[in-house]
């Protein structure tokens, strides 16, 4: 192909219709940072800086290390980015000496393959990007291991075994000397032991003590077993009331001989020393037949813990209670409903005059009044006593019908 043709091509490329074909070039930019932007995240996390120096080999220790901790950048799509564990992360140099020219101080560039933990996203930036390295004259000391801590409520009293009671602290002697062996300890993971109801084994990491942070531990973790020893108490309610358990609607009535047990709650310590009165009940089923008044009913007391108390054992003093019908209250007469009086008759020319007196005397009740045998009974009569309607009522005297 000739210079001529190779020109013409570019010219067709680049050229021919290239307003057109910068503005897709431009678009095509902008869905790429757009995309980008939707699907990449950015996170700044600080993770230490430690050292992997074989002081042994060397003939010399790391006296301290600068930064202490770098920030690094991460991006990468949401969920990769929120998946990272900083716990799990660190960064780890590998300063270098030479035998033939030992120096005081080194400087190491760090990098994306320092970093420990980072999985499936990209680092962006480290800052600061290089760590000094100090070195020192090799000591070691013999430390006491101090007592795991315990984190947590087990299900009862906890109890450590473990052998490594010593370990050799090795690393740099001005950081080393100062130490009191009789104060400094050296330092373990807590043990957690939340809910925990059974032993089990755990394995703690050793720290060097005080301030001696990049000095190494040897052995680096021990082996710890953890005893869980459930501890029984027993605690004693008093006059707790009895309930009888009844279903709705239901219109026996009990009187409770007596009304009240007495309840002993058995369990782990930690338990029973937290139940109140109100957290325990005692029923009794009333679901029985009817007897009479004289008649007892023994029935056993059940005993009710509120809903998420673990105990052992319940027991209630006297397990059995004597179940009575309550007396049913004698029923009252229901009292007819008063009747309105008849009007009083218009008078007559040969009724009393006006200036009669105003009290009149009402005349016995004639016989005929009396119930008859095969007849219907009279109602209530209408007489006038102090010129007021008065009524006399016949309820509850004897009525025969036929």
């Amino acid at each position: 192909m000739t210079r001529e043709q190779v020109l013409t091509v570019l010219r067709i490329v680049f050229v021919k219709n290239g307003h057109w074909k910068l503005l897709s070039l431009f678009i095509a930019v902008l869905v790429h940072f757009s995309i980008r932007a939707e699907i990449s995240h950015l996170r700044v996390v600080t993770i230490p800086v430690e050292a992997d120096f074989d002081a042994a080999s060397m003939g010399a220790a790391i006296e301290s290390i600068e930064p202490r901790a770098v920030q690094i950048t991460f991006r990468g799509s949401y969920s990769e980015v929120n998946k990272l564990d900083t716990a799990q992360m660190s960064c780890v140099v590998r300063p270098k000496q030479k035998i033939t020219s030992l120096l005081d101080t080194v400087t190491v560039k760090i990098r994306a393959s320092n970093l420990r933990g980072v999985r499936g996203v990209r680092v962006v930036s480290i800052d600061p990007n290089e760590a000094v390295v100090k070195f020192d004259v090799p000591m070691s000391l013999n430390v006491a291991v101090a007592p795991p801590e315990i984190r947590g409520k087990a299900r009862g009293r906890v109890q450590l075994v473990y052998d490594q009671t010593n370990a050799v602290v090795k690393g740099s002697r001005r950081v080393l000397s100062p130490l009191d062996l009789d104060a400094v300890r050296v330092q373990t993971d807590p043990i957690d032991v939340e809910g925990r109801s059974q032993p089990f084994t755990a394995r703690v990491k050793l720290y060097p003590p005080g301030e001696a942070v990049n000095a190494v531990v040897e052995p680096s973790d021990m082996v710890v077993n953890v005893l869980v020893i459930s501890e029984k108490a027993t605690i004693r309610l008093e006059r707790v009331p009895v309930v009888v358990m009844q279903p709705p609607g239901d219109a026996n009535r009990w009187l409770v001989d007596p009304p009240w047990v007495d309840i002993e709650v058995a369990g782990r310590s930690e338990v029973i020393k937290a139940i109140t009165f109100g957290q325990v009940i005692a029923s009794v089923n009333g679901t029985i037949p009817v007897a009479t008044l004289t008649a007892t009913n023994d029935v056993p007391v059940t005993v009710h813990v509120q809903q998420g108390l673990a105990v052992d054992e319940l027991k209630a003093t006297p397990p059995v209670v004597r179940l009575t019908p309550a007396p049913t209250p004698p029923a009252s007469t229901p009292v007819p409903a008063p009747t309105p009086a008849p009007a009083p008759a218009a008078p007559t020319p040969d009724s009393a005059p006006a200036s009669a007196p105003a009290a009149v005397s009402t005349p016995a009740e004639p016989a005929a009044s009396q119930p008859v045998e095969g007849g219907a009974c009279k109602p209530p009569r209408s007489q006038v006593w102090h010129r007021h309607l008065a009524r006399v009522s016949w309820a509850g005297r004897p009525c025969h019908e036929g």
